[in-house]
């Protein structure tokens, strides 16, 4: 019997099919996907405020900017890192830095060598690593607004100037969002 190529036919088909249904649900994926980023708003018609580093006016009213207090354990390249990240706020007035690293030298010399900053940023030495030591009353807190972060937490500038401008609505009211995300895993029972 010589079935064996007609046998091997079917298969070829279901290949073809196969590649040919494949090829119209990329083709719909790629046209569904260019009809909505068709309707993401243009750069220019962007309403984000600039984000290029100039200096800021310090002469900001205490309504129309909000002071970061971030406290920080351990992690000074991270925090680095999220100070330059936060220089491009808009309304942020300054950064007050809880130095909770005792006995250690904040990095000041390095962050003011990493180039313009418009955005002051204030060390607080602390003598015990407490986490209510952010808490405290500052003297150099100028701003109705304060923002608490953790030196691990990124938020990007739209988060935090919309945060702000709900604030600005609701003066006397606490505004704030969780930015961490927690996913819980199945345990596997074995």
């Amino acid at each position: 019997m010589r079935c064996y190529p007609i046998c091997k036919l079917p298969g070829r088909v279901m290949g073809i099919r196969l590649l040919h249904f494949s090829s119209v649900v990329i083709l719909v994926l790629l046209l569904v996907a260019g009809a909505l980023t068709a309707l993401l708003p243009n750069i220019k018609d962007d309403k984000m405020p600039n984000l290029r580093r100039e200096p800021k006016s310090q002469s900001q009213s205490a309504l129309d900017s909000f002071t970061l207090i971030m406290q920080t354990y351990n992690r000074t390249d991270l925090l680095l890192k999220l100070l330059n990240h936060y220089q491009a706020i808009p309304h942020l007035h300054k950064v007050i830095v809880v130095w909770n690293n005792v006995g250690e030298k904040i990095p000041e010399e390095t962050w003011n060598s990493l180039g313009p900053h418009p955005v002051p940023v204030v060390f607080k030495v602390q003598t015990v690593n407490r986490m209510r030591n952010r808490l405290q009353i500052f003297p150099e807190l100028e701003t109705k607004a304060v923002l608490m972060m953790d030196d691990d937490t990124l938020v990007s500038a739209h988060d935090l100037a919309f945060a702000f401008s709900v604030w600005q609505q609701f003066p006397d009211q606490i505004v704030g969002f969780v930015p961490r995300k927690h996913i819980s895993t199945p345990s596997v029972d074995t």
